[in-house]
């Protein structure tokens, strides 16, 4: 496992990194990719800016190990330091509870049209299309359902669509922690779109938790 090394590289040498030290009247701040980081151990020896370089690569993702016999720090490919987590795949996100802990995450695979209508509608969408998913149940202390009525579809030109009554491969099912369900959601919409806006809410009585804008294939 990587010792807990602080290797200080001067600031300079960071901006090549996209890392840049800004003087504040309480001190300094440092801006990664243009958010200001938090805890960040900064000194200033002799008139010159210190950062620890393990904790900017964390910050930007990158590893950053060192090699005691050789006196060697790697940065990037090739180290065997830790690298922060990747970032949520397009179309993913993941529900956290107040401490940061996952409870559960779902992804929009894809959204396809349809030509089948439901004869016994009394809606005559000008596009069917289905909406096919995944989620899964990380450590939420109940059994998860997720259908789909906490999604909302808005088409291309800002209408929101509906449910539509037909009938999909998979159907949404209640499953305990560690479970998996893949499950499809049919929606019209008024108006033929070669996208659509899908947003999430996990309070049904609240706002948008998170919006995807997905092509239809």
């Amino acid at each position: 496992m990587l010792k807990h090394w602080k290797v200080w590289v001067g600031a300079l040498v960071l901006c090549l990194v996209f890392v840049s030290g800004v003087m504040a009247a309480s001190g300094i701040k440092l801006i990664v990719n243009g958010k200001t980081a938090q805890g960040v151990d900064i000194r200033i020896i002799n008139g010159t800016t210190y950062l620890p370089l393990k904790a900017v690569g964390d910050l930007l993702g990158v590893s950053v190990a060192w090699d005691g016999k050789t006196k060697t720090v790697t940065v990037g490919s090739g180290g065997s330091g830790t690298t922060a987590p990747p970032a949520a795949a397009k179309n993913e996100y993941t529900v956290k509870d107040s401490t940061g802990k996952a409870l559960y995450s779902f992804k929009i695979n894809k959204i396809t049209t349809t030509e089948e209508r439901n004869q016994f509608s009394d809606k005559n969408p000008a596009q069917v299309i289905i909406i096919d998913y995944t989620y899964t149940n990380i450590a939420n202390p109940e059994d998860l359902f997720l259908g789909d009525i906490y999604f909302k579809v808005i088409d291309a030109t800002g209408v929101v669509g509906y449910t539509y009554p037909n009938s999909p491969t998979n159907y949404a099912q209640t499953i305990p922690a560690g479970a998996t369900c893949n499950a499809q959601m049919i929606f019209g919409i008024d108006h033929a779109s070669k996208s659509v806006k899908v947003n999430f809410y996990q309070d049904l009585f609240g706002s948008v938790t998170k919006s995807f804008t997905v092509p239809v294939e």
